[in-house]
């Protein structure tokens, strides 16, 4: 594969925040305990995470997002974040949904970034970490009895770049965008 190839080749690539490792291994230990009772289910492996967007890009569109990010996080600060219920989706999602406080500020930071973003993406501005997608009807009530409710907190300090792992077909974090404390 020659330069032109690789520039030319799009990756998928999506903004998300990503919690502390403390709050990733809660997360992973729910959809471990939704696993033991309905098996293999879509996200079961992703990592927690919040996405504010999803879009494709090649090498020189990837610079202009890193750039935007740089720009976007450090105009940021840091904030307390709650995920204090569950609920669902149209098509099956089940997922960790935010406090009203914590909601508000997540949508206010995602509808800024999306404001401002360099090139069109596929948006969201409803904040939630997802437990399952795709998830049939038995399969909600089951994790609806199983994780009524929650408890997570942590501090969002970031944003993160992420690309898909066609290997794992799951996304890694590839580079990390750290807010700036106001002094």
């Amino acid at each position: 594969m020659d330069s032109t190839d690789n520039h030319a080749r799009l990756l998928k690539c999506s903004v998300a925040v990503s919690p502390p490792d403390m709050v990733i291994e809660q997360v992973r230990q729910l959809k471990q305990k939704l696993r033991s009772y309905i098996g293999w289910f879509n996200s079961v492996n992703a990592l927690a995470h919040i996405t504010f967007n999803v879009f494709q890009t090649n090498s020189e569109t990837l610079t202009l997002w890193e750039a935007y990010m740089n720009h976007f996080a450090a105009q940021q600060s840091p904030a307390p974040l709650r995920f204090n219920h569950t609920g669902t989706f149209a098509g099956g999602a089940f997922f960790l949904a935010p406090d009203k406080t914590s909601e508000r500020i997540l949508v206010e930071m995602m509808k800024a970034f999306h404001n401002d973003a360099p090139l069109p993406a596929r948006q969201s501005v409803t904040p939630h970490i997802s437990i399952g997608r795709r998830l049939t009807v038995y399969q909600l009530s089951v994790a609806r009895k199983l994780i009524p409710e929650a408890d997570i907190h942590f501090v969002c300090s970031d944003i993160v770049l992420r690309r898909f792992n066609e290997d794992l077909k799951q996304y890694d974090i590839y580079r990390r965008f750290n807010f700036e404390e106001i002094r």
